[in-house]
């Protein structure tokens, strides 16, 4: 049927699939044989029609079209919602009801998320197959294909398209970076918020192998736009799985700027940020100590809660490494392995190793281990071999092992604790530190027991040494307190008794070989909190007034004689001037007789109960002077203790800063200071800068003077400067300088970083880095987002990428 050449004539064919299983009721549209000429026929209403009903059976249908059901729509219920219908739409249509129909001219197929478009659309009835020919292009839950001819089956989505341009849309992000655990196993890593991703490309044909697979022959892979290719991987297959977010290509280059710089035979590779099974991208990089250093991992996805990572690294100055890294996860356990192996390092002409156990286990019945066990083959081995300041400057490797206990109201622990000490270098380090074998702890609390508050603590340990003085010391400290908590303030008054004994062995002659000790402790702590309403900046805010006192009494008695196991000065600051004790360990319980007086002040949004500003002052007044302290301190005897202030909060918009300043009254001394502040008006744009001074509470402490400046900007555009500096004026040397430069071009991102890092011992060492970041595919090179955000605060990668594709190993 066609219509008037001034008006062409526009058929409409619908289809209604019934939601009734039982019915199982055909849809039939009836066409009318002609219009008339001069009037335009309307859009035919879709009608539903009984097979089993007299309407049917009666109805004067001289050619119905029928369009069956695809099983991939599902059926729904009746009273839930209606059932979507299916359109076709084209200038002439032509077809019968059990075999096929025709639509040509500006063809339109319509049903539920699938358009189709072409010059010419036939439909085969029967096997629900859809031929188009001429400008087609279709477009099905977020994938957009164009060519010139597809061939596809609807209800199980199987057939091709011929040179076909695609475009693959889909939400990623929202799962975890590693695969899903099993259920009743917790997650390893938290998930990360979705994002949108999409894939672009061309091929000789795409292949439908099923809802959400597709397979691509001769073509291109890229998440570049087009017109904007920058970077592409061409294969002579692509298997697109959106079901399990996994693709995999062979005989893949991938081209950068339209140069080929990667080949590989096999790819396996993620579509959202899951890892999968494969080998990773190599990295390599150089550095002063290590040369061009080269690795290329392989990581092996081996169950949903359990993998590992195997790195082959060859440096050009050590030789040949072998690094692995075993994780495991469940509701119960948490591990976490790792193993670094030279046969022989060329510049020592030895064997060189590093290992690292972390695990923790629930056995169940309140029971519970943890262990944390660390070695290495030699005492220089992080400054030759690592770029990261927190491993360089490690001098204690711990190898601890702890069995926890918990009820209701009481717990206990049992543990041992041994150490490597590492002293590169440095020929008057201190000796090796005390080994505890074992310690037993126990703590109580019964809270609110007749408006009481009882608790106690006790412990054992045995500590060894191979030269020092060593023996078994048990304390017990039992204690009670009376809280009275009102509106506004609270009184807690506490009384308790400290009790210590010590057994020794290898004493000095004429040295006692057993000592004990016992102290009753009263403290008295009071506190009250004023609010007002008041207005800044034309905004309302709540401003707390929180003054508090704290009296505590200690008796003197002499511990000169008792040993020094594990017992340091604790750090004077706002948490410690509330303490019992100003040592840390239980070797030493100083005397007391003092009262510690603190303000502080809150801005607080009340709309949301945001902390906006807070400020702190405190001092403490010795009404007695200090009599116990450790060997070589030397003790103050001044009736006021050293000031304490502190700021903190966002002072302007994205703007956040912080200090902390203990003075000297006495000696009229800047003991330590401290100001940094952060500006971060965007993602990618961050400035800090801190300053910190401590004159040293010790000789054998000295002065820390230094001042440490980091930053990631955008210069223009694309580009992004990063750095820092961190100079120590106490030593003149740079602890760590970094300086480095990132492109970010929307699909990819490059990054070029340089890093000085100053070596406690020996020369420093200079590390360069060189990444190329392929948006939802890989990255190539060295990695330095790990370094960046560890010295950098605030830093952020410019692209917005979480790392965790298949060519990334961080």
């Amino acid at each position: 049927m066609t219509g008037s050449p001034r008006r062409p004539l526009h058929l409409l064919f619908a289809c209604l699939f019934s939601g009734s299983q039982m019915a199982q009721a055909t849809p039939v549209i009836p066409l009318e044989s002609q219009a008339p000429a001069d009037q335009e026929p309307s859009r035919l209403v879709p009608i539903l029609l009984d097979p089993q009903a007299d309407e049917y059976r009666d109805s004067q249908v001289a050619t119905p079209l029928v369009l069956r059901q695809s099983r991939r729509m599902r059926p729904i219920p009746p009273k839930s919602k209606e059932a979507r219908p299916s359109f076709l739409i084209a200038d002439q249509i032509e077809g019968q009801s059990d075999t096929s129909s025709k639509a040509e001219g500006n063809a339109e197929l319509r049903k539920a998320d699938t358009l189709l478009f072409a010059d010419r659309i036939t439909h085969h009835n029967v096997e629900d197959e859809v031929e188009a020919e001429g400008h087609v292009r279709l477009t099905q839950e977020g994938v957009t294909l164009s060519g010139p001819y597809l061939k596809l089956r609807m209800a199980d989505q199987i057939g091709y398209f011929d040179q076909a341009e695609y475009q693959i849309r889909r939400m990623v992000g929202s799962q975890n970076n590693r695969r899903s655990p099993a259920p009743g196993m917790a997650p390893a890593l938290p998930a990360l918020p979705p994002r949108q991703s999409t894939a672009y490309g061309q091929a000789e044909r795409i292949h439908f192998e099923g809802e959400n697979q597709f397979r691509i022959e001769n073509g291109t892979y890229s998440t570049c736009k087009p017109g904007e290719v920058d970077w592409y991987a061409k294969s002579s297959e692509i298997k697109l799985d959106y079901d399990e977010n996994r693709g995999q290509a062979r005989d893949t280059s991938v081209y950068f700027k339209d140069i080929p710089f990667l080949y590989t035979p096999y790819l396996d590779f993620p579509l959202n940020n899951q890892r999968k099974s494969g080998i990773l991208a190599p990295t390599f990089g150089s550095s002063t100590r290590t040369g061009l250093d080269f690795s290329i991992p392989y990581y092996w996805n081996i169950a949903p809660n359990y993998d590992a990572t195997i790195t082959p690294r060859v440096m050009a100055k050590r030789g040949l490494q072998l690094g692995t890294e075993l994780r495991y996860l469940d509701a119960f356990t948490n591990t976490e392995a790792q193993f670094e192996y030279m046969t022989r390092d060329k510049e020592l002409d030895a064997r060189r190793y590093a290992y690292t156990l972390r695990h923790t286990q629930t056995l169940g019945y309140g029971f519970a281990t943890r262990i944390n066990w660390n070695g290495v083959s030699d005492d220089d081995y992080f400054t030759d071999l690592s770029n990261r300041v927190v491993s360089t400057s490690q001098r204690q490797l711990p190898k601890e092992f702890t069995l926890d206990y918990g009820r209701e109201w009481w717990s206990a622990s049992l543990q041992t604790l041994r150490y490597q000490t590492l002293n590169p270098g440095d020929e008057s380090a201190i000796d090796n530190p005390y080994f505890i074998s074992p310690r037993i702890n126990f703590n109580a609390r019964i809270p609110e027991w007749h408006g009481l508050d009882l608790q106690a603590l006790g412990q054992y340990t045995r500590f060894t040494h191979t030269s020092l003085v060593q023996g078994d010391r048990t304390v017990f400290y039992p204690q009670i307190s009376l809280p009275y908590v009102q509106p506004g303030f609270y009184i807690t008054p506490k009384f308790g008794v400290h009790a210590t004994h010590y057994a020794l062995s290898q004493q000095l002659a004429g040295q006692p070989e057993s000592l004990q000790r016992t102290l009753p402790i009263f403290s008295l702590d009071a506190g009250m909190t004023f609010e007002r309403d008041m207005t800044l900046g034309g905004r309302e805010w709540t401003q707390t007034l929180e003054p508090r006192l704290y009296y505590l009494n200690v008796p003197y008695k002499d511990q000169s004689q008792f040993p020094i196991f594990d017992t340091g000065l604790a750090d004077f600051n706002f948490g410690q001037i509330f303490n019992e004790n100003r040592f840390s360990g239980y070797d030493r319980v100083a005397n007391a007789n003092q009262l510690t007086a603190a303000l502080t002040t809150r801005l607080i949004d009340p709309g949301t109960g945001a902390e906006q500003l807070r400020a702190m002052i405190g001092q403490r007044y010795y009404f007695a002077d200090p009599k116990v302290g450790l060997p070589g301190e030397n003790l103050q005897q001044n009736k006021l203790s050293d000031f304490l202030a502190a700021f903190t909060g966002q002072v302007a918009p994205k703007t956040y800063v912080d200090v902390a300043w203990q003075y000297n009254f006495n000696n009229s001394t800047n003991e330590r200071f401290t100001i940094g502040s952060r500006y971060q008006p965007a993602h990618g744009q961050v400035i800090s800068a801190t300053y910190r001074y401590n004159r040293g509470s010790s000789q054998s402490l000295g002065t820390m003077d230094q001042i440490d400046l980091a930053a990631q900007w955008n210069l223009s555009g694309r580009w992004h400067v990063v750095g820092r500096y961190n100079y120590a004026f106490d030593s003149s040397r740079l602890v760590e300088g970094i300086a480095g430069l990132e492109y970010n071009a929307g699909c990819w991102a490059g990054r070029f970083v340089a890093q000085r890092l100053e070596s406690t011992a020996g020369s420093p060492n200079t590390s360069l880095f060189f990444q190329l970041e392929l948006n939802d595919f890989g990255q190539i090179g060295s990695n330095p987002i790990h370094m960046l955000q560890r010295s950098v605060p605030g830093y952020s990668k410019i692209n917005e990428l979480p790392s965790g594709s298949l060519l990334s190993n961080e």
